[in-house]
């Protein structure tokens, strides 16, 4: 019986990076370089037929980036591969994020021919000074008319990303971004507070810096986001995310709910559990002297305590499921010159254990450690918080056992609610999630 996955595909390429971003991804890449990282790209897809017949995949995201940036074509022939090399529910939610700017007619409507069913757009806020501060490449305007596009093309299923937090930019002029999106009744709304990560240019702005709200204006707004979504009858999922009643985003859940997950593209991060054995070797694997490539790069694996480690197949355990993290490399010029030789027999592989040891780093065989502690952490995020019995069946353990301190203080404290076989984070709790998350660490 096949197994639930979803697939993130990773598209790095904007129109010009903002300010406070941190992703991977790169402004003003040309065209040919593009269509190299698309062909690598499907490249890579394709060597997932050695595994493909055990997965139905149930949802697509394909992120940045700027997946608009890039020709609708391209996009087109990476979901081609994917379903090609993978049998994709009917029902399968597939989404593409997108900005205003990039968003043209065309673009929207040959999503949708592709089966693209939800649309992720990054507005930002709808106050085009802060637009322009951020370093966003689009104006107000330009966002308008790129959602209704959407409609008008049939998508009935739409993100609004905003962000709250922003420097110089005053209650009144969030609340007026939030009562616009509302306005606008789109089905999903991610809202986010700028987070200042080192290495960005807003990181290094003095002058930008010293206008960022107090920590208390922070909150304010924070709770004005909570009160004006919720009284516009949006419910929300997650501590970032707001949906209509059967709209939460089918992916990110199955990210916070443990599901398999398999990242492709440039330093996209795989979650899968895989029919493989495991043995150590403390050497590293030199692809240049392996396979005579003029790319140097060694793939670094990590098990436990800082031990390198590689994947193995075992027929012994053939039968058994090992959780296993691993991570793209993050060089383009070695993600291209790797991922677009497979099939010419310069990397052909005749086992996952194999592909994986030889494309992939960060290479982690999960330990049940590992998987409690993710249960815990990543089920907390949900406003629906975790199943109790859930955890028992899973890793045969009374959560009481193994967090029963944990849970009483906070519970006494009002900052974890016990409904039932529930364990959910208060809503005072969710205004300091990160420092409860972290007493649930072993």
């Amino acid at each position: 019986m096949s197994r639930e996955l979803s697939i993130y595909i990773h598209i790095p390429f904007c129109k010009k990076k903002c300010i406070y971003c941190d992703f991977l991804s790169f402004g003003e890449c040309d065209i040919i370089r593009q269509r190299e990282y698309v062909d690598a790209l499907c490249k890579e897809i394709g060597a997932y037929s050695l595994i493909a017949e055990d997965y139905s995949v149930v949802t697509i995201f394909v992120g940045g980036g700027t997946p608009s940036y890039i020709p609708a074509e391209y996009i087109g022939k990476i979901l081609n591969k994917v379903r090609k090399t993978f049998t994709v529910s009917a029902d399968a939610e597939i989404t593409i994020e997108g900005n205003p700017d990039s968003l043209t007619a065309d673009k929207i409507g040959e999503y949708r021919k592709l089966g693209i069913n939800r649309l992720s757009i990054g507005l930002q806020s709808t106050n085009d000074d802060m637009l322009k501060t951020l370093g966003r490449a689009h104006n107000y305007d330009q966002f308008i008319a790129a959602y209704s596009r959407a409609r008008e093309a049939g998508f009935s299923n739409i993100n609004i990303d905003i962000m709250s937090g922003l420097p110089g930019e005053s209650m009144e002029s969030y609340v007026k971004t939030l009562g616009k999106v509302v306005e606008l009744s789109p089905e999903h709304i991610s809202a986010y507070s700028l987070i200042v990560e080192d290495g960005t240019p807003l990181a290094d702005d003095v002058d930008l810096l010293s206008k960022l709200p107090s920590e208390e204006m922070d909150r304010k707004q924070y709770a004005r986001t909570k009160l004006l979504l919720g009284g516009a009858g949006y419910n929300r999922y997650e501590i970032s995310n707001y949906a209509r009643t059967g709209y939460e985003c089918r992916h990110n859940l199955r990210y916070w709910t443990g599901g398999e997950y398999l990242g492709v593209g440039l330093g996209a991060s795989s979650y899968m559990k895989l029919s493989i054995g495991k043995d150590y070797d403390t050497t590293f694997i030199d692809i240049e002297d392996e396979y005579g490539d003029d790319y140097e790069y060694e793939l670094q694996h990590e098990y436990g305590d800082d031990k390198d480690i590689k994947l193995y197949e075992d027929n012994e355990v053939a039968g058994n499921l090992t959780a296993v993290r691993f991570k793209g490399i993050d060089n383009i010029d070695e993600y291209i010159g790797r991922f677009s030789k497979l099939g010419t027999g310069w990397t052909d592989v005749s086992s996952i254990a194999e592909y994986i040891n030889n494309c992939y780093t960060a290479i982690h065989v999960q330990k049940e450690k590992d998987e409690i502690e993710e249960f815990m952490f990543l089920g907390l995020r949900c406003i629906s918080g975790i199943d109790c019995r859930e955890f028992e069946k899973r890793f045969g353990k009374d959560i009481r056992e193994m967090y029963g301190a944990v849970i009483d203080k906070y519970v006494s404290s009002g900052y974890l609610v016990v409904d039932g076989e529930r364990l959910h984070l208060s809503d005072k709790g969710l205004d300091v999630s990160n420092t409860i998350m972290a007493e649930f660490m072993l």
